[in-house]
Formats: C-alpha cells, structure tokens, sequence
C-alpha cells in the first residue's frame, strides 16, 4: 500500500503541475514552476528525516526534525528578499514556505515512524491528503487569487493537513540501552545531502530559468522542463522496484551484476519511450499536456527528454550502489550528483541566456553524471566483480 501510495500522489502532483500549463500565462507558469523547485529541493530535509527515522528501532525524531525545520526555516526567511528576485519567485511566496519548513521536517519525520511501525494506511492517507488536498483547494482559490498564488497556498495548506493524518501515537520510553532517536543523527547528513543533489539535477534548472531568462521564455522553458520529467519518473519507478532485490541478494551473498543489467535495460525501455514520443513529437506532446498554453515549450523538448533520460539511467546506476554498498555509498553517491549539479551550473553560466542554450547546458551537466556514476560503481564491482561485465 505504501509503494502503492507513493506512485499514486507523485502521479496526482505530476499531473497537477501539468494542468497548471493551460490555466496560467508563461510568466506565471515561470514563477509556480520556480516555486515548485525551491520547494522540491528544501523537501530533501524531511526526505532524509524520513528514511533516517525509518531506521531507527525507537521514536519519530519530532525534537531533532523541529530544531532542523526550524534552523532552515529562518535562514529561508532570511534569504527571502534575496532568493525571490534572483529567481522569479515573489520574495512573499518564500517567506510563506519559510514559515512551513517545521511542518515539512516534521512531516518526513512521522512518515518515517509510519513505515518503521508498519502503520501503512497512515503513511498512504498523509501522501494523498497533502497533494489531494493541494487540488481540491486550487480550484476555487483560483476564483478568488491572482494567478499561481492559488496553487501556491494550495501546496502550503496540504502539508498542514496531512500532518493529523500521520501523527504517531504516544511515544513509549526506549528500551534499556538503547539510543533516542534525536540521537541517532549520524546518516542523516549524508542523506540530505544525496536528496538534495538528486532534486537539484531534477529540478535546478527551472531555477536558472527564472535567474538567467526574462520571464516569457523561463515560463518556456519551464513547461518543458515538467512535461520532460515524465521520463525521469518511468525510469525512478524501475530504481524503486529494483531496490529492495538487489538488497536482499547483496545480504544473501548472491550476484548482482544481472539485476543491474536488468535494471539498465528496463530503464532504457520504460523512460526511453516516453523521451522518444517528447522528441520525435515536441508539439503534438505540448499540445497534449498544455493545449494552447505555454507557447514556445514545444522547441525545447528534445533536449529535456534527452536530459531526463540521462539522468534516469544515471540514478539506476547510483541508485545499484546504494542498494549494494548500503550507508557507505552515500557520500559518494552525493559527490556524484554534486558534481554533475556543479558541470550544470558552469555550463549553464558560459552560454548565452537563451532557452535552447540552457538546455543544452542541463543536458551536458546531467551526463556528467554517467561518467561519475561509472567512477562510484568502480569500489562497488571490486566487492561485487560480477559485476563488471554486465556493464
């Protein structure tokens, strides 16, 4: 039911951000688009909260989470009035996330609790209230709001509201010689790290859009941006079936090197179909997702396809060596992905402030990370030498 769950919210808000394209003008697309990603990549605290919480055997970490939600909450206020100009988001739109960081960190914090206690239905209901909610709100506050502020205040509000959904019962006090929870902090560092890099290569560009292009062409670029994530995504759902397998053969002792191979294959089969229909038919597929909005989308989505692609066989090569190497592997799974973000960013800055050329730049940044991924598989394959030449 969680997996289940899962799928189904990252579906509904996909869909959600797509929609969004025929109601809003390109300037607005930009600025909900730019949100969205800022939003995306503060949510690698309480992605890594939730996971780090998971695997404690005692507590939700609701004191560490709230001081953690806390601490980035004011420095996000903080940077509000530079953050907002800088990339198209009114600086209000960020000190109103701010505000709603400690119910984020918190949020991760008890779904993780949730799925350590196996209280699964808690888990699935929080995803589906947070972004069913986010729907169901945006359509009469569009009524009432200008422009993306509606989804803007939908998106705050369901995050309030799952939190209810997902509260943990009363905490037991922990067994003798065993740690609290709020100390147990020595992964979750790593893990931010690792989520916050992967949500930049996701997301980063839209950023650069709203930072480097005027408004009209970043709103280009950013519809074609999400109607390519569509590839990403088929691709994420391959690294999320294959990894608890290839946990359970490493701890086995059994091989690994076929799941891999299986895993590359079915990612280039399962995300490479969608990036050659985005490719092969740039404006059938905007007119599809967009209808007559978001003009000049369209152009850019050859490369989007093409970067998301990259990027979704690169994270099932990442992903292998997390699910082989466990904990260890997560920092130089985040150097990976911390170096192809920093090859986007050199690229993106030496070309003209153009759409196209932005593109580009993404797509060179983003296989930057095949060659990274192959140099963190390298101490993976001398473990497991099968490997190798399944590659």
């Amino acid at each position: 039911m969680s997996l289940l769950a899962v799928l189904g919210s990252s579906a509904l808000n996909y869909a959600f951000t797509l929609l969004l394209g025929r109601w809003l003008n390109l300037p607005d697309y930009a600025a909900f688009a730019a949100f969205t990603s800022l939003f995306m990549l503060t949510a690698a605290l309480p992605v890594a909260f939730q996971q780090a919480t998971a695997r404690h055997a005692h507590g939700a970490n609701t004191r560490a989470a709230l001081r953690t939600g806390l601490i980035g909450g004011a420095a996000l206020l903080l940077l509000a009035p530079l953050i907002g100009p800088r990339t198209g988001i009114p600086a209000v739109w960020v000190a109103g996330f701010a505000l709603t960081v400690p119910a984020l960190v918190l949020l991760g914090a008890w779904r993780g609790a949730a799925q350590r206690d196996g209280r699964a239905a808690a888990f699935g209901w929080s995803l589906m209230v947070e972004h069913g909610a986010k729907v169901a709100l945006t359509l009469p506050l569009l009524a009432a709001l200008p422009g993306p502020a509606a989804p803007v205040i939908a998106t705050l509000a369901g995050l309030l509201l799952a939190l209810p959904v997902v509260r943990p019962p009363r905490a037991e006090p922990p067994a003798a010689g065993q740690v609290p929870a709020g100390r147990q902090s020595g992964g979750t560092v790593a893990l931010t790290v690792v989520a916050a890099a992967q949500s930049a290569l996701l997301y980063g560009d839209v950023l650069l859009a709203g930072a480097l292009l005027s408004p009209d062409p970043a709103g280009a670029y950013a519809g074609a941006a999400t109607l390519a994530r569509v590839v990403f995504f088929a691709g994420w759902a391959v690294q999320v079936a294959a990894f608890p397998v290839v946990a359970r053969r490493v701890a086995a002792g059994e091989r690994t090197g076929p799941l891999l191979g299986a895993a590359l294959a079915a990612t280039l089969v399962v995300a490479g179909l969608p990036a050659a229909l985005l490719a092969l038919a740039p404006a059938w597929s905007a007119q599809l997702a967009f209808g007559s909005g978001l003009a000049g989308a369209a152009p850019l989505l050859p490369l989007t396809a093409a970067g998301a692609l990259v990027l979704a066989l690169a994270g099932t090569a990442l992903n292998h060596v997390l699910a082989s190497a466990g904990s260890g592997a997560l920092w130089r799974v985040g150097g990976a992905y911390l170096m192809a973000n920093l090859a986007t960013l050199a690229c993106a800055l030496l070309v003209t402030p153009e759409p196209s050329h932005l593109a580009l730049a993404a797509l060179a940044g983003k296989a930057t990370l095949i060659l990274t991924a192959a140099l963190v598989l390298r101490p993976t394959t001398r473990r497991f030498p099968h490997v190798l030449p399944r590659l």
